[in-house]
């Protein structure tokens, strides 16, 4: 009898190490969108505790511009748009995790970044618009004294650096901020003399000119045009999330000041306005869940450039509403 030949397999078997190898490069292929899914759910789990996107006015401001009318008196009107300037500070501070610039290097929320910048975002612009408020509103005319409660907001408390944890801790030097300003609007509804708002059609255009400036909106523009290589990679996010809280104050600032002189609008700036509130919602509803910097032809996304767009956007409806008013 003949021995049977055996058969050789038309596939190669694989061996031992091909196996790993193959294994290896499927946990590669599998590894990022697996890792990727679960970022996103934790960090969605977090925006359940603590908002990361904010499309609509505070219920607070609301509150205030629905007992507060175009037809209401000077000092009403004033009280409103100064409380739009604290607004968006107290609620950093009430939210759930508080100011956590601050916190100490063992807490989880001294890690969180995003809010940390969106904050110091929010206390610079409250620090440059309440400047603006007190030496050009709160006074009959420039060579009138300032507004003492104001001035200790301005000068003292919100002046305070934002990153002291304890003797004085910022909490407490912007609460005792707000409760200045607090204070300078009881004076100013009492209506005794003991507070002052005025604002005319030349203080409205330099409000306007104030906020497109080198002192305000400049600022956080000049850090989202940099070009990339003069940006590290971790930086990215910390220019985009205080460019957010800047935008976050504006927004109230320009909300009331629109709802309360609709004269505004009538001068030739309601598309300006339109435009200009529809980019800042969108740049306080940016929350990408991670930040990328496509450089020239790439196919990433840049979302600071992004961000950029629309703070340019804004720069130049703003400036075409100035002028309406100007003329």
């Amino acid at each position: 009898m003949e021995a049977k030949t055996e058969k050789k397999p038309l596939i190669p078997q694989m061996t031992k190490f091909g196996k790993w190898i193959v294994l290896i490069l499927l946990a590669f292929i599998l590894i990022w969108p697996l890792s990727a899914g679960l970022y996103w759910t934790v960090y969605r789990a977090y925006t359940l505790l603590d908002a990361t996107r904010f499309p609509d006015l505070d219920p607070n401001l609301e509150t205030v511009l629905q007992s507060t009318k175009p037809e209401s008196a000077a000092p009403q009107k004033g009280a409103a748009l100064s409380a739009s300037i604290r607004n968006r500070l107290e609620q950093e501070m009430d939210s759930t995790f508080g100011w956590s610039i601050n916190d100490l290097i063992i807490s989880p929320t001294r890690w969180l970044d995003n809010r940390a910048n969106r904050q110091r975002g929010t206390i610079f612009a409250t620090r440059m618009m309440t400047t603006f408020f007190s030496t050009n509103l709160a006074k009959y005319g420039k060579v009138d004294k300032e507004n003492e409660n104001l001035k200790e907001a301005r000068e003292k408390y919100f002046a305070f650096s934002s990153d002291s944890w304890w003797f004085p801790s910022s909490e407490n030097q912007y609460e005792k901020g707000i409760a200045e300003i607090k204070q300078y609007e009881a004076d100013l509804l009492k209506g005794d003399g003991g507070a002052v708002f005025n604002l005319r059609t030349d203080d409205m255009f330099n409000m306007l000119d104030f906020i497109i400036g080198k002192q305000f909106l400049d600022e956080p523009l000049g850090l989202l045009v940099q070009s990339n290589d003069q940006v590290a990679y971790t930086e990215l996010d910390n220019h985009i999330y205080y460019t957010q809280g800047i935008i976050l104050v504006l927004r109230d600032v320009l909300r009331t000041f629109v709802e309360l002189y609709p004269e505004v609008k009538e001068k030739g700036g309601k598309e300006n306005i339109r435009i200009a509130f529809k980019d800042m919602d969108q740049i306080c509803t940016f929350d990408p869940l991670i930040v990328l910097r496509g450089d020239h032809d790439s196919i990433m996304a840049d979302h600071r450039g992004k961000m950029a767009r629309y703070l340019i956007s804004i720069r130049e409806r703003i400036d075409d509403l100035a002028q309406s008013i100007k003329s």
